[in-house]
């Protein structure tokens, strides 16, 4: 790869003791001191949002550079999360809550409701406790540590992790508990998490896993020596365990010193966005705060990125149906076979501290001191919950604010805007394109990874590392070929969750998937950007019809009905784009003057809208397309069942699969508004719970089967009408053309 010239480099002492020659690896134009004959003082100039996000990226360090490693061997001495005069240890942690009066009371409880003798409700009362709670043991974690140094340089061109925000972790910790909650993509998460706080003599927090790791041989003992603590995926019927796992949680939060890390989302987005965020393990955690035992938790919110995921192409899978294979010991090994793939660089970020006392505006007195309770009687209240619900948000915002744009990231994007527009691109093209991205998400905030210095050597990078979803053919860029007769034998037709794809189809709908994968991180920047333009072709349509009637305008009228549109876009998409955050007033200001800046919209003082079909609208409304078609195919089916029929979540799922491959099988891949994203599952069922909130679906209670809304103000065909309006709005005619004549070609020559 080319490097930058303007590079620096300095020395820096490693965790591990000694000295390395610390590369800056995201030094850029933009920030570069010019020289001066002059020796007079200079007005020191504004920062531009492209220099600001020089000086950010500057901070990412690589934490597994050669010479730059941390020793494995040295002695680990690390900061705690939360200080106490006498640490306990996992088996110390375990007797205290099996001790407890809390846990006591529990047992007590179930004994008489169960009418068994209190010893065997403490039997199994420690049984749970030893399925759940964690262990540590150093040898094992310095050979995972080992390991982890060694796979990550051979797959990786760097662990980065910003130095800054992690020194501004460090400072706030020891006056009160440490939540550490990661974004989760991929099973690294896990592991990177754990690896950095060694790099960073930071006590390793214990960290929640599912069973489904606790069943593999062998690894579930190794996670569990690392610091994993396991809870079943379910266990809403046992309400026992329930009680125990909320008790060891809450000692494990309010008497422990090594913080904990959980995944607020719940499971990896196999979309690469951000998840609604589940509340039930963040309540649990917050419940010794909400009684008084401690004076605050401070929660960290910590933003992972991957060049590429080591899960792409399973998720690709599963998101079309293809069942998740169980992890298994035998499966993880089989999947050692990464090490011969490259993966780019994984980013690692952490937002400032939030102080739950702070962020809740609480003074001592207005927490409920009831922390000699029983477990089972530990209720928050209502107004407690909606607390959890807004912090909650307000942490997923965060995560996504840090989360690094790489150069994949934006030439998915611009590749996307292009293809929808039936144009190909070279890469003089495709660097100018992604210089023009770079400014505008600098624009907006976001950190993005792309020297411009090395822009085109960076493309070519880039196109390697994701050489199974695209190549230079013919010096301009292009799906990779994939062969259908191929899909066909690796596919088990009859274990599809849903809609039995046909090869083909599967041709088409892998190469997109996949690259959309790669645009959706950008969707938290872009997604009321393209509200906006999408509210600003729909008044410009509106105003340009009042031009024959007698309707009339104002700035004020139009600025009034863009907010509208955009306030009604939010609230359809709340499920699938999770950037609730109360700044909606100051986010909608800042689009406006991007897009006005951008020359994408002219808004004269007369109030009149013009819309510019340039290239910069184009990106945008690319982003999405996707999901705009989506919803609107969704719609579509619904509509063709009669009010009176019951259906389950599989038989929509597969009605829709079955309606959106006839589309895409027509001549050319010619029909309107279907896009190939409209097939995965993920985003279906996200969208079919919106219209399930918002009252367009009935989901009964007991049988969980679904029933179209025949009610006043909940008509789908008007949502339909509005969808396709939206639809008709963006300069896409179609958007699988180009990758369905690529299959075509490629099936023809096999």
């Amino acid at each position: 790869m080319e490097m930058n010239p303007a590079a620096a480099t300095e020395t820096a002492t490693t965790p591990g003791g000694g000295t390395a020659r610390r590369e800056r690896r995201f030094e850029d134009d933009a920030s570069t001191p010019t020289s001066s004959a002059s020796s007079a003082p200079t007005p020191t100039p504004t920062p531009t949002p492209a220099s600001i996000a020089a000086d950010y990226m500057r901070n990412f360090e690589n934490i597994i550079q050669p010479g730059k490693e941390a020793s494995m061997t040295r002695e680990f001495n690390p900061q705690v999360a939360y200080e106490f005069e006498r640490y306990l240890n996992p088996q110390k942690l375990k007797q205290h809550v099996l001790g407890s009066e809390k846990l006591r009371s529990i047992l007590e409880h179930y004994a008489r409701k169960t009418q068994q003798p209190l010893k065997k409700m403490q039997q199994q009362a420690k049984a749970i406790i030893d399925e759940i709670g964690l262990d540590r043991n150093m040898a094992i974690i310095r050979w995972c540590g080992i390991a982890i140094t060694a796979i990550g340089q051979r797959i990786c061109d760097g662990f980065y992790v910003n130095s800054a925000s992690m020194a501004n972790v460090r400072k706030d910790m020891g006056r009160c508990p440490v939540l550490y909650l990661p974004s989760h993509r991929s099973y690294m998460d896990f592991i990177l998490m754990s690896y950095i706080c060694y790099y960073y003599d930071i006590e390793i927090p214990g960290i929640a896993a599912g069973m489904d790791f606790h069943s593999m041989f062998g690894m579930g003992t190794m996670l569990r020596k690392t610091g994993a603590f396991f809870m079943r995926r379910s266990f809403s019927n046992d309400e026992l365990y329930w009680d125990i796992f909320r008790e060891y949680m809450y000692a494990l939060v309010a008497n422990y010193h090594i913080g904990v890390e959980f995944f607020i989302e719940g499971t990896r987005s196999r979309n690469f966005k951000a998840l609604v965020p589940k509340v039930g393990l963040l309540s649990m955690a917050l419940l010794p705060y909400f009684t008084g035992e401690v004076p605050d938790v401070m929660i960290v919110p910590v933003s992972v990125a991957y060049e590429r995921v080591l899960e792409e192409q399973l998720f690709v899978y599963e998101l079309l149906g293809v069942p998740k294979p169980k992890e298994t010991t035998k499966g993880f090994f089989k999947a050692l076979k990464i090490i011969d793939e490259r993966f780019g660089k994984m980013f690692l970020d952490f937002g400032d501290p939030i102080s739950v006392r702070e962020f809740f505006g609480h003074d001592s007195g207005q927490r409920m001191q009831r922390a000699g309770v029983g477990g089972h009687l530990q209720k928050l209240n209502r107004q407690e919950i909606e607390l959890i619900k807004q912090l909650a948000n307000e942490i997923i915002y965060q995560q996504q604010r840090r989360i690094v744009i790489n150069t994949f990231n934006l030439l998915s994007l611009y590749y996307a805007s292009q293809l929808y527009a039936q144009r190909s691109s070279n890469i003089d093209e495709l660097s100018r394109g992604l210089l023009h991205l770079k400014r505008i998400f600098n624009q907006l905030g976001a950190h993005v990874s792309i020297k411009a210095s090395s822009i085109k050597a960076d493309i070519i990078d880039a196109v390697e590392i994701h050489s199974n979803i695209v190549q230079f053919s013919q010096a301009r860029l292009q799906f990779t070929p994939l062969a259908a007769k191929q899909l066909a034998t690796q596919i088990d037709v009859k274990r599809m969750k849903a809609h039995a794809l046909c090869p083909s189809t599967m041709a088409v709908a892998v190469p997109m998937l996949a690259l959309q994968l790669y645009v959706n991180p950008c969707l938290f920047w872009l997604a009321r950007p393209a509200y906006l333009l999408l509210a600003a072709l729909k008044e410009q349509r509106k105003q340009e019809q009042q031009q024959h009637s007698s309707g009339s305008y104002s700035y004020d009228s139009t600025l009034s009905a863009l907010h509208s549109y955009v306030s009604s876009m939010d609230s359809l998409f709340q499920h699938e784009f999770i950037i609730e955050s109360n700044r909606e007033a100051v986010e909608f200001e800042t689009h406006l003057q991007l897009l006005l800046d951008e020359k994408v919209l002219e808004l004269e003082a007369s109030g009149r809208i013009k819309v510019q079909d340039n290239e910069c609208a184009h990106v945008i409304l690319a982003a999405l397309a996707p999901f705009l078609c989506l919803y609107y195919q969704l719609a579509v089916t619904l509509r063709q069942i009669p009010f009176d029929i019951e259906f389950s979540n599989k038989d929509l799922l597969v009605r829709v699969q079955k309606h959106v491959e006839q589309l895409l099988q027509q001549p050319g891949g010619a029909a309107p508004h279907v896009h190939p994203y409209c097939l995965a599952l993920d985003n279906l069922n996200i969208a079919i719970q919106a219209l399930i909130q918002r009252g367009y679906l009935l989901k009964c209670r007991d049988s969980g089967q679904l029933r179209v809304v025949d009610a006043p103000g909940k008509c789908l065909r008007q949502l339909e009408q509005q969808l396709l309006e939206y639809c008709q709005l963006m300069p896409f005619a179609q958007y699988s053309m180009a990758a369905n004549q690529q299959a075509q070609c490629h099936i023809a020559k096999l």
